[in-house]
């Protein structure tokens, strides 16, 4: 059986933790639109998943700087690191702006953009469970097609939300929150996609 990590496989569990804390995330923010109530307790909850992906990230990058040889091209490994890090920092700058701006409920396009984040965040997790195994390359390419495709719909929907902002919104303060609340969302699905194009560079790399 060709493995695409023959000589070290420590990265994998990292590259996994890393995908379920943003899951965490991500259902934690989906939740929150669909239930805003204890607003700043949850907002500190997707805050905590936050930190915990940054020491995974730091302990990866220490990993690392510890492995003379690599199972990947350090570079790929660096990018997949700071690619799911990213995708948290997201996350937690639109968790926190729903505080900041004393936001007093959700909008349907919030409920739908963070629907579409839980969904690029579980198949981020499937992809990096079937890393490592050069016979899944096929299927971890097809979810790659499936997070851009999510990232696609993000961006389709924030504009149509920020169009509907300008349309409907007459407070010109509100309409500048919900424009930036809108913009990060939709940066975190851009994050992902930016994951997806490290899987499949990892792929076809070791194809």
């Amino acid at each position: 059986m060709i493995k695409l990590f023959p000589r070290e496989e420590s990265f994998l569990p990292q590259f996994a933790r890393a995908a379920e804390i943003i899951l965490e995330a991500a259902k934690a923010l989906d939740q929150l639109a669909a239930d805003f109530t204890d607003v700043e307790l949850k907002v500190a909850r997707i805050k905590h998943l936050e930190h915990e992906g940054d020491q995974v990230a730091h302990q990866t990058f220490g990993l690392l700087s510890r492995t003379w040889i690599t199972p990947i091209d350090r570079e790929d490994i660096h990018a997949l690191v700071k690619a799911l890090d990213d995708v948290l920092d997201y996350l937690d700058a639109a968790a926190a702006r729903l505080v900041l701006y004393r936001i007093p409920a959700p909008t349907p396009a919030l409920k739908l953009a963070t629907a579409i984040l839980v969904q690029s965040a579980e198949a981020i997790l499937r992809a990096s469970g079937l890393l490592g195994d050069l016979k899944n390359s096929a299927a971890i390419l097809e979810i790659c097609v499936e997070i851009n495709r999510l990232e696609n719909e993000a961006d389709s929907l924030n504009r149509i939300s920020i169009g509907k902002l300008f349309e409907t919104e007459k407070d010109p303060i509100v309409l500048m929150k919900w424009k930036e609340i809108y913009e990060v969302l939709e940066a975190a699905t851009d994050c992902c996609e930016d994951v997806a194009n490290v899987f499949e560079q990892i792929v076809l790399k070791s194809s």
